[in-house]
């Protein structure tokens, strides 16, 4: 099954979310702090990114774009 990169800083929503998303079959690697998504997002090549918008260190919106420079077709919702 594809692997999501989830980027979510509010821990009980994220816990939800995640566990949500393995109970249909994906497998999701989640993150909190703005600094380190591009490392984990480099590191697993997900087939789809979820970023929260507000995070720590680093908005969702600067990640977006990080990810969209190392990869132009990853969907980002």
């Amino acid at each position: 099954m594809p692997t999501v990169l989830y980027v979510e800083d509010e821990m009980f929503l994220g816990k939800i979310v995640k566990e949500t998303l393995e109970s249909r079959g994906f497998t999701v690697a989640m993150e909190q702090d703005g600094n380190k998504v591009f490392s984990l997002f480099q590191k697993i090549n997900p087939a789809i990114c979820v970023l929260d918008v507000m995070l720590p260190h680093k908005d969702g919106f600067e990640i977006a774009k990080e990810i969209r420079k190392a990869n132009a077709t990853v969907p980002i919702l």
